[in-house]
């Protein structure tokens, strides 16, 4: 949740940036994609970070790291140095993401493991709706620095995850019997077999076996977060140029923002009824075709109705490929594999919002909009063709 809030503050914040610092749309989207440039350099390092230290001591000094310079990011007083701090506490958030999804993926039953990871993504959800009513009924009526002082919030999972064990997995795959009987009061009395150990490198994900499934889901990763960060980066301006008084853009956002709860929880239905296969295929389509009539229609109820099922359907997507993801590798390879498609949304959120200012200055963002929906169109067709079904199995 605080991940979230840290990431789409800037759909907020950004305009009032720009107007505060005289920042042109380009520099503005460079504010924007710093965050991604910190979240890039986390995920691609939190993975094998995690697989050698532990899921728990590598979550709980990533949120630190994150909470600690979101806050001073609030008494920030120059573009460059926002930037900076943005950098180190995506840094931060974005390790801390890949890491926790691993953590609570080795906690549960194969049975249950879909919905449950689909859970945990919807806190996505309620960090946007956070972080929406932080603007919209407290920093809006002060300074846009609250917004960035409320991220302090990040320090309670830190202090939570005092409370809580290392995954049981984990210490069982590096052989920690004696911590593992002490912390889960459990006497392994028969020799463990576990898999057998190999050195864990981002080169093991595309070796024999697990070439075609890597691609698809970093494919998948990448279209999340290229049409989420696409769209939700820049919402302001696009339903501005779509006839939306200025003042409504701040409420449609935050009707958005809400929106996003009611996606994962249809997700997380889905997800254990249908299957994965079908539910990715079935929300990447109403992600596009959604996203296709969001691009055509420019009466503002219609724009408001059509944002939120794009809404919908775009966050059960993302919910669907963060439980799919740890399905597809084993317990050596799941931290790594986390990681490695969290690097790779960061740089597809890095690259997003100047394709949308791109066609935002040129005033024609429904081809824009029209681009992001061919995007997911093809993903949702290659992933249902080549990833497997991994409803009620263990991949180890």
């Amino acid at each position: 949740a605080v991940v979230a809030a840290y990431v789409m503050i800037t759909s907020f914040t950004l305009p009032l940036l720009a107007q505060e610092w005289n920042l042109s749309n380009i520099f503005a989207s460079t504010i924007a994609s710093s965050t991604f440039i910190g979240m890039f350099i986390g995920t691609l390092s939190a993975g094998i970070i995690s697989d050698y230290f532990g899921r728990k001591k590598s979550a709980m000094f990533l949120l630190f790291i994150g909470s600690f310079f979101s806050v001073l990011s609030g008494f920030i007083g120059s573009p460059t140095l926002f930037i900076i701090f943005r950098i180190l506490s995506g840094i931060g958030f974005g390790g801390s993401m890949p890491v926790l999804n691993a953590y609570l993926t080795e906690f549960l039953n194969v049975s249950i493991r879909g919905k449950y990871l689909v859970y945990l993504e919807s806190s996505w959800a309620i960090g946007s709706i956070f972080i929406a009513i932080v603007h919209m009924f407290i920093a809006r009526n002060f300074t846009w620095r609250l917004d960035y002082i409320f991220l302090g919030a990040g320090f309670i999972p830190f202090l939570l995850l005092f409370t809580v064990p290392e995954s049981p997995k984990y210490l069982l795959i590096r052989e920690k019997k004696e911590e593992f009987e002490k912390l889960f009061n459990y006497n392994i009395k028969e020799k463990i077999i576990v898999p057998k150990k190999e050195k864990v490198t981002i080169n093991a994900l595309f070796k024999k076996g697990y070439l075609v499934r890597s691609l698809n889901i970093l494919l998948l990763w990448f279209t999340m977060s290229f049409g989420y960060y696409g769209i939700f980066v820049w919402v302001k301006g696009i339903l501005a140029q779509k006839g939306v008084d200025v003042v409504l853009t701040d409420w449609y956002t935050f009707y958005m923002f809400l929106a996003q709860l009611p996606g994962y929880l249809l997700a997380a239905y889905l997800i254990e009824k249908i299957g994965r296969r079908k539910s990715v295929l079935l929300f990447a389509l109403g992600t596009a075709i959604s996203s296709v009539i969001f691009a055509s229609v420019s009466s503002n109820i219609l724009v408001l109705i059509f944002s939120l099922v794009v809404s919908i359907f775009c966050m059960g997507e993302w919910g669907l490929t963060y439980a799919y993801t740890p399905e597809l590798y084993p317990t050596t390879m799941r931290g790594t594999a986390n990681g490695v498609s969290g690097a790779l949304t960061r740089f597809s959120g890095f690259i997003a919002p100047f394709y949308t200012s791109y066609f935002l200055e040129r005033g024609n963002i429904n081809i824009g909009l029209m681009g992001i929906a061919i995007l997911f169109l093809l993903t949702g067709i290659l992933n249902f063709i080549f990833l497997p079904e991994t409803l009620k199995k263990e991949v180890d």
